[in-house]
């Protein structure tokens, strides 16, 4: 019996990440972003509700519940399978409707950037080599979106939405300090990559849509990744 082989093709594909406090309005924003310029959205906290609600019996979904309530932060261990299988997903999409990805809320602390960034990502997906010398290079984003908001504006817009029933003050006290302590020296890091874009996101939806969109007209790297469609990284598919 003959077997037929397709040849993998190269392609240009996006992997932007989004950070920002919780209350933020990451969600919206993305989801305006996904539908005006070709992305996938992908959160990571909507992700893992629900597959915890859909494997809440499950010895790893006690596991990662307990971290979450006594740690804030999953491991990327935890993390990493998630994210690789949400780009392999995206991969397989049509070229022509998807671009790119964005991963909402993640990396939120060191230790799952100093991982993302050395995982063995070739072993997972079809990367090409980098001109930097390995696979591991294409897998670093290719652009990070940082919505600010103050607190104040935050706490009222996360206790409004109340996406279940452990969202309280006390919760997100923890949440919004583990951000300052965490998260935002990866967005550090990366502003000083040059891969960051800011966006102040305190205003209605109608006015951070219109903020958002002025930066990224205004962002080389926005303009070359999405417009001129050259992101760095390179799949096999």
């Amino acid at each position: 019996m003959e077997t037929t082989s397709t040849t993998p093709t190269l392609r240009n594909f996006a992997v932007i990440f989004v950070l920002g406090p919780p209350g933020a309005g990451k969600g919206t924003l993305c989801t305006y972003l996904a539908q005006k310029h070709n992305l996938t959205h992908y959160s990571i906290g909507d992700s893992l509700r629900s597959w915890m609600r859909e494997n809440r019996t499950s010895s790893l979904a006690v596991q990662i519940q307990d971290k979450l309530d006594n740690q804030g932060f999953l491991t990327s261990d935890d993390l990493n399978p998630f994210i690789c299988q949400a780009i392999k997903d995206a991969l397989s999409q049509d070229e022509a409707k998807f671009q790119g990805i964005l991963i909402d809320g993640f990396p939120r602390c060191a230790e799952q950037l100093e991982s993302f960034n050395t995982w063995p990502f070739p072993s997972e997906l079809p990367l090409v080599p980098s001109s930097e010398g390995g696979a591991i290079a294409s897998a670093k984003p290719d652009i990070v979106l940082s919505f600010g908001v103050t607190k104040q504006n935050a706490r009222a817009r996360y206790l409004a939405r109340a996406r279940d029933s452990n969202d309280s003050e006390e919760k997100f006290e923890r949440r919004f300090a583990e951000y300052e302590a965490e998260t935002v020296l990866v967005e550090e890091m990366y502003r000083r990559c040059g891969k960051m874009v800011d966006v102040d996101a305190n205003g209605t939806k109608e006015e951070n849509v219109h903020n958002l969109t002025k930066k990224l007209e205004e962002s080389r790297l926005w303009q070359r990744i999405m417009v001129e469609g050259k992101p760095e990284a390179q799949f096999l598919v």
